[in-house]
């Protein structure tokens, strides 16, 4: 039987029928919506002279392409973070910004050995060196001759401190500063049929550079949301029926109205809708619609930085949900319909099953019923307006407990499909996928003091 329009089944309780209709662009009712203050973090790049080989020392040596590279007016850490944080952020050099240092005694007596990785030594190094300089700093970025270390980056979850080989890219640059943020890898979950019942992790979500999407588009909005980097006239705190125009999620800022809406489905579960589409930040993006994550609740608290995108398109892209996809929770009344998607807006109308649509609606089948674990309805002061859902669903676990500081590498390959990640294991939870970090043997560094 052939779909004739994308059908997603999704289980939480929010949209009672009776409430159906309301008015176009609701205003937004805010909630716990936290924006950070402007924060400027003094960066040095310490280039550690252990090179294997000519290339390699050729490369630690060039001091031009690391400060170019972090702290250079354009295509560099510093200006990247300045347009996707839309100045909340900004990185300047800690006094000369790169410096060069000799490995110590430890490091210089790993050279050549194949069976071990001197990252901790290599950090110490860096540090030490610092500290002889009396160079006070926020954030470190330590490059060297990585030898056997088998990551193309690696960085504290969070922290303040980052690995690199000796020629890293700007897509790994930004990946490895995101874990820093607290971010661990973006992670998508595909429905073959389109239907959630059948959705299987699926590697990453190619929607950030924390999901292998490379420095040519910015932060997800549950990436900017974790770190207070979305204005609030930009969120839309969604617990009645509606519909929205949305802009795309980094829109010139003169552009007024939501770019991100926020659906309360229960006390345990949301689902967050942006736009994306190609622009000054969303350079790589070259298929602009509309993404949609799922975010766990905990306490009342959403635990943005372990969201992770479901992906409902028959055609397997993971960076687009198509205009004309109905994303349907039949047993809680939730439809969200997907009206029209451009480079410029989307129409997004959030309903109750069995309530009568907006004009021209798509055609679609009657999905069947989900098997996935859903959260149970429950009232809140800010409201999770639900229908009484049919039977009694499972409740969403909480996301596992993160360590304070732990280390998170990623493989050679930082923009396209991520193979390997041996530090990295995706473990399901009460339909949540969600991401353990393992350090292979390595030390677990300490946190710094200021």
């Amino acid at each position: 039987m052939r779909l004739l329009t994308a059908v997603l089944l999704i289980t939480p309780a929010l949209i009672p029928a009776a409430a159906a209709g309301a008015a176009q662009d609701p205003a937004p009712i805010r909630g716990p919506l936290v924006q950070a203050a402007p924060t400027t973090k003094r960066l040095a790049v310490v280039m550690i002279q252990n090179g294997s080989t000519e290339e390699k020392q050729a490369q630690l040596a060039d001091t031009a392409y690391a400060r170019n590279l972090f702290l250079g007016t354009a295509d560099s850490l510093a200006s990247w973070t300045d347009a996707v944080t839309r100045g909340l952020l900004r990185f300047t050099a800690a006094g000369e910004g790169v410096y060069l240092a000799p490995p110590n005694a430890a490091l210089a007596a790993g050279a050549g050995d194949t069976t071990k990785c001197y990252s901790e030594q290599a950090r110490v190094t860096a540090q030490d060196h610092l500290a002889g300089l009396g160079v006070a700093w926020d954030s470190l970025a330590v490059v060297f001759d990585t030898g056997a270390c088998d990551w193309g980056g690696l960085g504290q979850v969070p922290g303040r401190v980052t690995w690199f080989p000796p020629r890293p890219s700007l897509a790994a640059v930004v990946h490895e500063v995101g874990h820093n943020h607290g971010y661990p890898h973006e992670t998508r979950r595909d429905c073959p049929g389109n239907v959630v019942s059948s959705c299987k992790a699926a590697g990453y979500s190619g929607n950030s550079p924390m999901g292998s999407g490379g420095a040519g588009r910015g932060y997800s909005s549950p990436e900017l949301l974790h770190s207070g980097w979305l204005q609030a006239a930009w969120h839309r705190d969604v617990t009645a029926p509606g519909a929205w125009t949305l802009q795309p999620l980094y829109a010139p800022a003169s552009l007024s109205g939501p770019r991100v809406l926020e659906i309360r489905a229960s006390a345990t579960l949301r689902y967050l809708v942006e736009l994306r589409a190609r622009g000054a930040v969303d350079t790589a993006v070259d298929k602009p619609g509309v993404r949609v994550y799922a975010v766990a609740v905990s306490g009342g608290t959403p635990d943005y930085r372990n969201a992770y995108m479901i992906n409902p398109t028959r055609s397997g892209d993971p960076r687009h949900v198509p205009a004309g996809t109905v994303l349907t929770d039949a047993a809680n009344k939730l439809v969200i319909r997907v009206r029209a998607a451009t480079a410029a807006s989307a129409r997004v109308e959030v309903s109750a099953t069995g309530a009568k649509p907006s004009p021209s609606p798509s055609a679609s089948l009657s999905p069947s019923p989900s098997a996935t674990p859903s959260a149970p309805p429950s009232a809140s002061p800010t409201g999770t307006v639900g229908a009484t859902p049919t039977g009694t669903p499972a409740a969403v676990a909480a996301p596992a407990a993160t360590p304070e500081v732990s280390l998170l590498s990623t493989t050679q390959q930082v923009s396209g499909v991520l193979i390997g990640g041996a530090a990295v294991a995706l473990v399901a939870v009460g339909g949540f996928a969600l991401l353990g970090v393992r350090n292979s043997g390595r030390r677990r560094p300490r946190r710094q003091p200021r």
